[in-house]
Parts: structure tokens; C-alpha cells; sequence
């Protein structure tokens, strides 16, 4: 790559001790690996809905209302 157009030239280093997350993490974040352990039983019935999908075969797995984005009407008539 030649210097006019390599990307890294527009990039400079932190200085030494600078964070690159000065922040941090913000507050009220989640912690999903605890979500995942607590809601899917330590993680087995995650991990059995994986295989069953990569064995070829559909799980019954309840789904939440509303996690789905829908759209309001019925099918084949648009929506305004």
C-alpha cells in the first residue's frame, strides 16, 4: 500500500497511560452472560436449542410477545 493512501495515517496512538475507554462502561448496562445463565437454566436449555438446530431439528421454544417488531393490519394489505 502506498503511504498516500494507507488508512493508518490518519491515526494516531494514545499516549502512553490514556485509556481508550475513558468512561466506561455505562451505567444500568446489563451483564448478559448473567441474564443468559439465569434465564436458560445455567445455560443447558440454550445450549439444547442449539443442537437441536444444528441436528436439523425445529425446537419448541416459546417466544415472548412483543419481541418481534409486527406490523399492524392483516396480510397483504398496506399498512399506512
Amino acid at each position: 500500500m502506498t503511504t498516500a493512501n494507507n488508512p493508518n495515517n490518519n491515526l494516531s496512538p494514545w499516549k502512553l497511560g490514556q485509556s481508550g475507554n475513558p468512561s466506561g462502561k455505562p451505567r444500568g448496562t446489563k451483564d448478559l452472560t448473567g441474564y443468559v445463565l439465569e434465564t436458560t437454566d445455567g445455560g443447558k436449555e440454550l445450549v439444547d436449542v442449539l443442537m437441536s438446530i444444528a441436528k436439523g431439528v425445529m425446537p419448541n421454544v416459546p417466544v415472548q410477545e412483543d419481541s418481534r417488531p409486527r406490523k399492524t393490519g392483516r396480510c397483504g394489505q398496506p399498512t399506512s
